[in-house]
């Protein structure tokens, strides 16, 4: 099988981190680099077989036909995490007989709402089940991890509670639900480190506490696991979202992860918060979308409970439900997925 990918090289993006992901434990012939007109972060197209580069028009949201009709020859399937950078790709594809599978983003899926029939659709996947019934097609398709050690705190050790808290760049709406987390650090009885991690120097300020340490990393780390190292629990009262990449590499290397008790959290988390009822909807890309709220107090005494009984943390540091590996089989799963994705 020729394999190809559509690939993006931020060291500390989403779409670059997950395309990584696949492309280090896929037998991939070819990658397709999109180069962007500006970025937020270094580049690393080190992991990308035989690339091909090509520009982005940001202004007309196109890519060069003739440049991915080039790449596109003598290709048995092509794999693009969210979006192939031109939604006439699909189209392409079909003339080509080139099957095209794309990961989608369900809080960015334009498709299928009124004034965006224009747009091609190609062979979807969904990371996790959330809205699916308001989706295009396609099969539930979890996103494995690597086999990483075990680098989280021990559970059992004295000393404060360790947090961590990845913003990444902040996503609308306050996604990762920062926010709520500072606000609920102001209520916490029990010592506490809490490290938050940004990619572009926006971290908010909170109420100094004399129990709780906060540590901001303002920049990209170079490696990215190593945000994970040394902490017990990474906490996202997160409201809304169909993956959360941060959620599966904390649960790789064997931190808790807590998040709020709705929709998709069950299969990305281990520790579920307390949601509020709140009928508040956000407008996103893909239309009309519930927020999940989790009240900050809520959140301050399921910290407190978790930093006092420590048996509780180390009962919840254990991968969620809907947690994959590529050694548990996934690789070869993918494998069988793509030969049979067809038109």
């Amino acid at each position: 099988m020729k394999l190809g990918v559509i690939a993006r090289t931020e060291i500390a993006r989403g779409l670059a981190i997950q395309t990584r992901n696949f492309v280090e434990n896929m037998p991939v012939q070819r990658t397709l680099i999109i180069d962007m007109p500006s970025v937020d972060c270094a580049l690393d197209e080190s992991w990308c077989p035989n690339p091909t580069h090509i520009t982005y028009d940001a202004r007309h949201h196109t890519l060069d036909e003739r440049i991915v009709r080039d790449w596109l020859r003598g290709l048995d399937v092509v794999f693009t995490v969210e979006t192939p950078y031109d939604w006439r790709m699909p189209n392409w594809c079909r003339e080509m007989d080139i099957p095209l599978v794309v990961p989608g983003n369900p809080e960015f899926v334009r498709h299928g709402q009124e004034g965006f029939e224009h747009l091609g659709d190609p062979i979807w996947w969904w990371p996790t089940s959330w809205r699916l019934d308001q989706l295009p097609h396609g099969d539930v398709v979890p996103v494995p991890m690597p086999d990483r050690p075990n680098v989280a705190a021990n559970p059992r050790d004295d000393g404060p509670l360790k947090i961590l808290h990845v913003i990444g760049k902040r996503a609308w709406a306050d996604r990762n639900g920062t926010d709520i987390l500072l606000r609920a650090l102001t209520q916490v009885r029990q010592n506490m480190e809490v490290t938050i991690h940004t990619i572009d120097g926006a971290a908010p300020d909170m109420v100094r506490r004399h129990n709780v340490k906060v540590t901001k990393v303002l920049d990209p780390v170079a490696d990215r696991w190593s945000m994970y190292e040394g902490h017990h629990i990474l906490v996202l009262p997160r409201r809304y979202g169909g993956l959360c990449l941060p959620a599966l590499e904390a649960a790789a290397c064997g931190l808790a992860v807590g998040m709020p008790g709705a929709s998709p959290n069950e299969e990305l988390a281990s520790l579920h918060f307390r949601v509020r009822r709140n009928d508040r909807t956000l407008r996103l890309a893909c239309g009309q979308v519930k927020e999940v709220t989790t009240e900050h107090a809520d959140l301050a005494h399921m910290l407190d409970s978790i930093a006092q009984t420590r048996s509780l943390l180390a009962a919840t540091m254990r991968p969620p439900l809907g947690f994959a590996r590529w050694s548990d089989g996934w690789a070869d799963r993918y494998l069988q997925m793509l030969s049979e994705a067809h038109w």
